[in-house]
């Protein structure tokens, strides 16, 4: 027995000569594609001046040091700022201060105007090598007090005084700089030189 050839379809007067191919798979995504090519740059721009405006864009954050000697008060930001004084704490009974390390105390008188002034934590650097050093009242166990501010205070007006106590490691050599940052001076900020 003899297997017959498959039937052939009669042709039609109407039909295509050559059978449609599918559309390939980039006129199948082309509409994704282009938002693609539109949605990636949009996007890495988007993030890229919201990581740029949360670090610069409230207020600028400061750039530009204003540098004043210890010995010195200025102007600045609606304020007259210094002249600084303090240095090492000797005597650190009943504080909770490292082996190794020394305590520094800086006063830095404020004569604010009637609005008050705010500025952020000052920091304490160490002009040879750049590391710096928060206030750390709280965690050597003294107390707040609201007559030795570590911070300005915006509604606080008239005469008061920053007192900043610093813990530094017995290998910080002098001399420092007590970086103040006001709120209201756009790039700029003070920058004292300090010798304890």
């Amino acid at each position: 027995m003899t297997i017959p050839p498959p039937p052939v379809p009669a042709e039609s007067s109407d039909a295509p000569a050559v059978a449609a191919r599918a559309p390939g798979w980039w006129r199948r995504n082309r509409l994704a594609l282009i938002a693609l090519v539109i949605l990636v740059p949009a996007t890495a721009a988007a993030i890229g001046w919201q990581e740029w405006y949360q670090y610069f864009g409230f207020g600028a954050r400061p750039v530009s040091a204003v540098e004043v000697d210890e010995d010195e008060s200025i102007e600045f930001a609606g304020a007259t700022w210094g002249p600084i004084r303090g240095g090492e704490i000797a005597d650190v009974t009943g504080l909770d201060v490292p082996r190794d390390s020394r305590l520094i105390a800086v006063a830095v008188p404020v004569q604010a105007s009637t609005e008050g002034i705010g500025c952020a934590t000052p920091t304490l650097v160490e002009q040879s090598t750049g590391r710096g050093w928060d206030p750390v009242r709280d965690r050597i166990g003294l107390e707040y007090d609201s007559d030795e501010p570590t911070t300005c205070n915006s509604s606080e007006a008239g005469d008061y005084e920053l007192i900043l106590p610093f813990v530094v490691p017995d290998d910080a050599d002098g001399p420092f700089w007590v970086d103040i940052m006001p709120y209201d001076a756009g790039g700029s900020y003070l920058r004292f030189s300090f010798e304890p």
